[in-house]
């Protein structure tokens, strides 16, 4: 995925192998920062505005930590970062193809400067990191993981991109597959003559409708 802009369908199929562990990951950092537990943990904190703000900082943190510990056993997937970067708050993964991090929502949507984490700054880090061959550090395309109490995204920034790509974490279900009688679909005659003639066979037809047909 290096140097150029990818396909939504390309990054789903990179991180489809990964999907059981980010869900296992969401689920947890979820169960462990709901409002009503830091309300408990944190009384000092009168308003729900600043208790939204901790959980979510700390969800993040959660989050990360556990995708450092998990991600090893998915083939493919690398973190680039060390311990004493994620005490600074930096982490950087590695995915089939190109780069990725998890990253916070802004406190305020409407602020541009809100949300500026240090682990949106990551271009000394991508040019320091040690990376597998044919991934560039210096490659503009990112990936990140959004997750929020409620929603769980990657997010695809290049600046070719009007805006980011946005990819739900539900689409990296691996699609159904048909189902298999091992028996071929049979073609009646009356079914043969119908697509020659141009009528459907999809419904019952109607009283008289093929009267005139070949008339």
């Amino acid at each position: 995925m290096s140097n150029r802009v990818v396909t939504r369908e390309e990054v789903i199929e990179a991180f489809r192998p990964l999907r059981p562990v980010l869900e296992a990951a969401v689920m947890w950092a979820r169960k462990h920062t709901t409002l009503e537990r830091y309300a408990q943990l944190h009384p000092e904190h009168k308003r729900e505005a600043g208790l939204k703000r901790l959980a979510g900082q700390a969800r993040w943190m959660l989050l990360a930590d556990r995708l450092v510990i998990d991600i090893v056993a998915v083939e493919g997937f690398v973190v680039r970062t060390n311990s004493e970067q994620h005490n600074q708050g930096q982490y950087l993964f590695e995915c089939p193809g190109g780069l990725w991090t998890v990253k916070q929502e802004p406190h305020d949507v409407t602020d541009p400067n809100d949300g500026k984490y240090v682990q949106e700054e990551l271009e000394g880090i991508r040019k320091q990191a040690k990376l597998a061959a044919g991934i560039n550090g210096d490659d503009p395309l990112m990936i990140y993981f959004s997750v929020t109490q409620t929603t769980a995204q990657l997010k695809v920034v290049h600046p070719a991109l009007a805006e980011p790509l946005k990819i739900p974490l539900t689409d990296l279900v691996e699609p159904a597959k048909p189902l298999d009688t091992g028996t071929p679909a049979r073609s009646t005659p009356r079914a043969r003559a119908h697509l020659r003639r141009g009528v459907r066979t999809d419904k019952p037809a109607e009283d008289g409708a093929g009267a005139g047909v070949g008339a």
